[in-house]
């Protein structure tokens, strides 16, 4: 049986605190209620709160069924409702699925100014050590928008990743990450 998360808005939560502590513990998905970053699924003692990029991930990998005024979702209805909140939430799917799928814990990279905080441990047990901006293969990308990404991510330690993705068939994603030098 899988785990019962219900949409509310632009998040999805996930109430049962059992539930709440097996999913933090296969991946670190979420963020619970009331505690910034927990070193371990046992110090959840709250809801989980999952974005809607990571319950589509979830609900594709039949992990959890989403619920919405007492119906059950399906993969189209949290796509279209991921697109209608999120600007770019396909690009920034496919990236998110790429990366997990390549087993990288990947979490919110808003405090960075980045769209994804990249762990290669887990949150709570190391810094980020990459920050991902991801770009449309067809967006012009100027040069002082690529100085400001490289400030941010130099400024906190860590390296910048562009994530360009290819939405025409078929879908691909290159990676690109920048070292700064002092010259």
């Amino acid at each position: 049986m899988s785990i019962k998360g219900y949409l509310f808005g632009d998040k999805i939560v996930i109430f049962d605190i059992n539930d709440s502590k097996k999913l933090y513990s296969t991946g670190f998905y979420g963020k619970p209620l009331g505690i910034n970053k927990p070193k371990k699924a046992e110090d959840i003692k709250y809801p989980l709160e999952l974005s809607l990029i990571e319950g589509l991930y979830l609900l594709k990998k039949g992990e959890i069924e989403v619920i919405y005024n007492g119906n059950k979702l399906n993969e189209n209805d949290l796509y279209e409702i991921g697109r209608k909140n999120i600007a770019r939430f396909d690009s920034l799917f496919i990236v998110y699925s790429d990366l997990r799928n390549k087993g990288f814990v990947v979490r919110s990279g808003i405090k960075f100014g980045a769209d994804f905080a990249i762990y290669t441990l887990g949150p709570g047990i190391e810094h980020a050590p990459y920050v991902v901006i991801v770009l449309d293969a067809n967006s012009t990308l100027l040069a002082n928008e690529l100085m400001s990404f490289g400030r941010v991510s130099h400024s906190t330690r860590k390296k910048l990743i562009l994530a360009i993705v290819n939405m025409l068939s078929p879908k691909n994603i290159r990676y690109v990450m920048f070292k700064w030098v002092k010259l």
